[in-house]
């Protein structure tokens, strides 16, 4: 539809506006609307011209930056050589997305100097002594890291890289659709052995010549060594030899087997790219034991030591385990085999990737539409049940979802985009059984719809009368009236648009999303798995997610959000449906990644190395909920360096004991007295200046927190009690104190100070403990941070922030001359909401007092210590994690999918 006028449009924007594409700059704002409008076509009605416009907006108006990267020890080379190199895979690549439109030219020019980057990092490839690489790229979930690895393919085999691994993942339609996706943009034809005629790929068209890579794996077989496909070793071919594999240990020892044999015709001479697909997954060694590894590791070492020119990058979105290898001493880390102790990369998404800061930040311009607040599934679908258990009916959430989507499919025909891929994600348990009992059930209602639209839907709306219609007409003005095409032409589109949906499952037993092969009329399905849909798999024009999940890992729960991505045209009608539990833990997920990811940026402003990177993100709270939760199955003791460097630190949790309370509120004010009168007092706080951390110390020695990794004993004392001891004779040897108030005249007071209480009414009580914003782990507004900062301080904060070193309340605490004790003072109730499980009541009388800390930046190594981990602390962390499905897989549950 209009292929003909876009085409036309696309070539008229790239010419008037070279010179800003260039600069990797997007078009002005207004600038395609005015040229569409104003251009030959008269033919054309006012929703041709909107669709025009989005479609070319979708192209032009996107930009992106080169991410940061860090490194060690790295030679250059790639430029001085570039001119003499035959880029023809990469060339070929290149002009088929410029010119099909496939991307954006801005994320192209982005693409080939970001690639540009991790090829020189690699090393030359006809340099022997350059021996072994090892780095990483990080990207973020669902944002073109396929796109990345494609393009460093092409250009690494174009500058002598003969053999190439590409590890898919570690299920079978993971595994398949890289393999598509590499053979579209790399092989130039669709993967086959033994195929009566090769079927050439649209690439092809795009360079004069025709060469071809060979390959050592199929769209239908991974690898075996009986293939009939290949007849020569690795030494047997001009072009460089790919295999595209999953991350199976009878596959990967079939394969190093394999290679093996190689040596007899000097096979191991050629230089070796392995690039790991989801590195952070089943690629780690997991081993408890000493100088062990597990089995998928030890291949993957294995194939890598037999090439003395081999390079390592590993590819995730989510790279915890990767930084957390073997954690115990800085000389193991770097030297283990698969830690990327010569590079990190990180790559920036562009400006139209949909992520989490767009979806789960409060201020996400995706939020309120988006994401979908869900409470009834817990008796037909609870979180935690078992795989025999019984599925009697979908929960109404579902039923509504289901709904949605067929009306998103209706909005998609009315858009021309019928044919267009289209998705719903239903995930709510890693057990097969369950998956095929929750199928059953979206089948039959599905059915229902069907049928229900094919009988009504070519009515005029007035005479419809028929219950599930009216469910429909009731879902659509729950969440689209007014945002779409009104109900009475969504009706006419609906039998069109839910006709050809699909159910089917997508696990470890089988299923797939075969979206090449419906390229004409589009594939529109409800996908129903668990791990074969948290992990690496592309959902094409996912439009409504259902996720009904128990994990606090911040890799697995990361994963799992498959909506993530790409939605041109189609932002305003994607809905995601969760429990308030995993919301709450993606917020808190959003914030972990950044920060993991802000750090690769301060490194490389303080030229540091990826080992510097290891040892930093291990000393963050990261480290806690991620290796420390891990290990606490068997370990009763840890080594911890924790560092709060840049870090407000809230005390969030308190115990729910009336006792306690009125204790911690007399050692403040036994506190406030020692300090005597306050420095100045302003509308918003009032500000101690230089208070002695003799004070703050014996004041933590006094006040009881709840349960909290930082400021709860984990024996003796808190990691950040530690942690000021270390530094209360040189950086932390002054504090300033805060106790913020608000702002309007009142009457309250607190240890004789006028103090305006603020109101806290979100609370939970769980466990014994008083959560201040439940599962939020705040109790501070965020301009607390800000106080009493100069405006230099100011300056320079805003500049980390626009430079996305810090976001905004880490970058006011970095740029402290002293750190700041907050003192808050305030009303507290709970919230009165069903998702809020509390076992008791607010046991604290009002005023309720806690304390936070705004930690400036650190020029101090944290100090590791050997704790004896209390039983409390160890319930702790191990509540917030749980047996992660590719852990199950990997160990063979064959049930786990």
């Amino acid at each position: 539809m209009l292929e003909g006028e876009i085409a036309y449009f696309r070539m008229q924007v790239g010419a008037t506006f070279a010179d800003a594409l260039a600069r990797n700059e997007g078009v002005p704002e207004g600038a395609i609307t005015a040229l569409v409008r104003s251009g030959p076509f008269v033919h054309l009605d006012e929703s041709g011209i909107i669709f025009i416009i989005r479609e070319l907006e979708a192209s032009f108006t996107v930009t992106q930056r080169s991410g940061a990267v860090i490194s060690k020890s790295h030679r250059p080379w790639l430029a001085a050589k570039k001119p003499d190199l035959d880029f023809y895979y990469w060339n070929r690549l290149r002009k088929f997305y410029l010119e099909t439109g496939s991307l954006p030219s801005t994320v192209i020019a982005t693409l080939d100097t970001d690639t540009d980057q991790v090829l020189d990092l690699c090393g030359d490839p006809k340099v022997p002594q350059v021996g072994a690489v090892r780095g990483m790229v990080m990207g973020n979930v669902q944002s073109g890291k396929t796109t990345n690895y494609s393009a460093l393919i092409c250009k690494a085999a174009d500058a002598g890289y003969r053999v190439i691994i590409l590890l898919a993942g570690i299920t079978n339609s993971l595994r398949t659709q890289t393999q598509e996706r590499i053979d579209e943009t790399f092989i130039g034809r669709i993967s086959a052995f033994a195929a009566a005629a090769q079927q050439s790929l649209p690439i092809q068209n795009y360079a004069t010549s025709r060469r071809i890579p060979s390959y050592g794996t199929s769209r239908e077989a991974d690898f075996s060594s009986g293939h009939d496909g290949i007849y020569f070793g690795l030494t047997g071919h001009q072009e460089p030899m790919i295999f595209v594999t999953k991350k199976n240990k009878s596959v990967l020892e079939r394969l190093e087997k394999w290679i093996e044999k190689q040596s007899e015709t000097g096979g191991y001479d050629l230089p070796l790219l392995l690039i790991d697909d989801e590195a952070d997954n089943a690629s780690i060694n997991t081993a408890k034991e000493p100088n062990r590894t597990t089995a998928i590791n030890g291949v993957i070492r294995g194939i890598l030591h037999r090439f003395p020119r081999s390079v390592y990058v590993g590819y995730t979105a989510t790279p915890f385990a990767n930084i957390f290898i073997d954690p115990e001493t800085t000389e193991v880390m770097e030297n283990h085999d698969l830690f990327p102790a010569n590079f990190i990369k990180a790559l920036d998404p562009p400006s139209n990737y949909v992520g989490s800061h767009r979806v789960f930040r409060p201020g996400g311009n995706l939020r309120q539409g988006m994401v979908r607040v869900i409470d009834d599934y817990k008796t037909l679908l609870p979180l935690n049940h078992k795989s025999g258990d019984a599925v009697v009916a979908l929960p109404e959430s579902l039923r509504h979802s289901i709904r949605i989507f067929c009306i998103s499919r209706a909005s998609r025909v009315l858009q021309g985009k019928g044919r267009a891929h289209c998705s719903m994600m239903i995930n709510v348990s890693r057990f097969n059984a369950i998956q095929d009992k929750v199928l059953g059930l979206v089948y039959e209602y599905v059915s229902e719809l069907k049928d229900a639209i094919s009988v009504h839907a070519a009515l005029p709306p007035t005479q419809i009368d028929d219950p599930v219609m009216n469910d429909l007409e009731a879902s659509y003005q729950t969440e689209f009236a007014g945002q779409t095409a009104p109900w009475s032409e969504l009706v006419g589109a609906l039998n069109e648009g839910v006709q050809s949906i699909e159910v089917r499952t997508v696990n470890m037993r089988g299923g797939q999303l075969d979206y090449s092969r419906n390229r004409e009329h589009g594939l529109h399905v409800i996908a129903i798995g668990g791990l074969a849909l948290s992990r690496g798999l592309t959902l094409e024009g996912l439009t409504v997610s259902y996720l009904l999940r128990n994990t606090a890992a911040s890799d697995t729960l990361m994963q799992m959000a498959r909506w993530f991505g790409y939605r041109p045209g189609y932002e305003d009608i994607c809905r995601l449906y969760l429990p308030k539990i995993s919301l709450d833990h993606y917020v808190y997920v959003d914030e972990a990644t950044e920060e993991l990811r802000g750090e690769v940026k301060r490194m490389m402003d303080s030229k540091r190395t990826p080992a510097d990177f290891g040892l930093k993100v291990r000393q963050s709270q990261l480290a806690l909920r991620v290796t420390a939760a891990n290990k606490m199955r068997t370990a009763q003791e840890l080594t911890i360096a924790q560092d709060y460097s840049a870090r407000h630190v809230e005390g969030h949790a308190l115990l729910n004991d009336a006792d306690t309370a009125v204790a911690n509120s007399a050692a403040v004010e036994l506190f406030l007295d020692t300090v005597g009168p306050p420095t100045e007092e302003k509308a918003g706080y009032a500000l101690w200046k230089e208070v002695d951390a003799t004070h703050i110390e014996a004041l933590l020695r006094s006040f009881r927190f709840g349960d909290h990794t930082d400021l709860a004993p984990i024996s003796d004392h808190s990691l950040f009690q530690d942690y000021i001891l270390d530094r209360s004779g040189d950086e932390l040897s002054h504090w300033d104190v805060a106790i913020p108030n608000r702002k309007t005249n009142s009457d309250d007071t607190f240890a004789g100070l006028k103090i305006g209480r603020r109101n806290r009414d979100q609370g939970t009580v769980q466990n014994g403990v008083y959560r201040v914003y439940g599962s939020r782990s705040r109790v501070a507004d965020p301009e607390d941070a800000w106080i009493d900062l100069s405006k230099d301080q100011k300056d320079r904060a805003d500049e980390a922030i626009a430079n996305e070193v810090y976001r905004r309340e880490r970058a006011a605490c970095s740029v402290r001359e002293r750190p700041l004790m907050l003192i808050h003072v305030f009303n507290a109730s709970l919230k009165n909401d069903s998702e809020s499980p509390s076992d008791d009541v607010l046991k604290i009388t009002n005023p309720v007092v806690t304390l936070s800390f705004c930690m400036p930046e650190t020029g101090k190594p944290s100090k590791a210590r050997i704790y004896q981990v209390n039983a409390v602390y160890r319930q702790q962390l191990e509540m917030l994690t749980e047996t992660d499905d590719d852990e199950e897989l990997i160990n063979g549950d064959q049930d786990a999918g």
